[in-house]
């Protein structure tokens, strides 16, 4: 019996009760799987291997829990919609659709190292090593202040709560230069030649990744972009009602023909 397998990659802060609210909302048979990995904990996943090797990796426990005729479905939350865009470079054919929330395809060029000559691309890394830094020397509390008052994160409502307990502060340290965006490529060729099978999900409140959204769908015309209404960044906090009926339909569609 073929089935529907739901692979959910949480975001840089992340954890797998990220997704909680949104699963709850989801329909439940032994037809529909659902899958939350914990990448900061687990090794084979987690920031110290490239996006390269993350995606290879991530293959394989794909493809160990599901099966031929399966229909699987990744849904990437910012970074995690990152590396679910490597996930389907990596094997196009293992998804029948990929669902990414608050992501950024990539600065807009032919990039395919850490090229010290690209301005944006330098900018960038300084930015992150920063937070690098911050996320491995400086007081908990002040950091995720800060972090939160990103104007990124403007108008967002429902910030989750982050407990230093629950991370290792290196991992958070590696996952912000390992898996820069000044080291990944530009995925727009990606995302135009599997176009089918992606969604591209955007808050309405999120004005950055509206405006990058925007100017994706001006290159890539036939891009299914959806707009979350009364959503800034952190969709799957602040609408996971509107996400979760995404979701759903997606899934209807994927079971026609089961």
């Amino acid at each position: 019996m073929a089935r529907i397998n739901i692979f959910f990659i949480h975001g840089f802060l992340g954890r797998p009760s990220d997704w909680t609210s949104v699963r709850a909302l989801l329909p439940m048979n032994e037809k529909i799987r659902y899958f939350t990995p914990d990448y900061f904990k687990d090794p084979l996943l987690g920031p110290q291997i490239s996006f390269a090797n993350w995606s290879k990796n991530f293959t394989s426990l794909v493809e160990k829990n599901t099966r031929p005729g399966d229909r699987n479905v990744i849904i990437g939350y910012s970074l995690g919609g990152r590396l679910a865009l490597h996930a389907l470079e990596e094997n196009p054919n293992l998804w029948h659709k990929i669902m990414v929330l608050s992501t950024n395809p990539g600065f807009d060029d032919s990039f395919s190292g850490l090229d010290p000559a690209s301005e944006v691309r330098r900018a960038r890394w300084i930015t992150d090593t920063y937070w690098a830094d911050e996320f491995l020397t400086k007081p908990w509390d002040m950091v995720i202040r800060n972090w939160n008052n990103q104007p990124v994160f403007g108008g967002g409502e429902n910030e989750p709560v982050r407990i230093e307990k629950d991370y290792s502060r290196e991992s958070l340290s590696l996952a912000l230069t390992q898996w820069s965006l000044a080291q990944q490529r530009n995925m727009r060729p990606l995302i135009s030649a599997h176009i089918d099978k992606v969604l591209w999900l955007v808050g309405a409140k999120d004005e950055k990744f509206m405006e990058q959204a925007e100017a994706l769908k001006g290159q890539i015309s036939n891009l299914n972009k959806i707009v979350v209404e009364s959503a800034s960044h952190r969709i799957l906090f602040e609408n996971p009602r509107h996400l979760s009926r995404s979701i759903v339909q997606l899934i209807q569609q994927l079971q026609q023909g089961l």
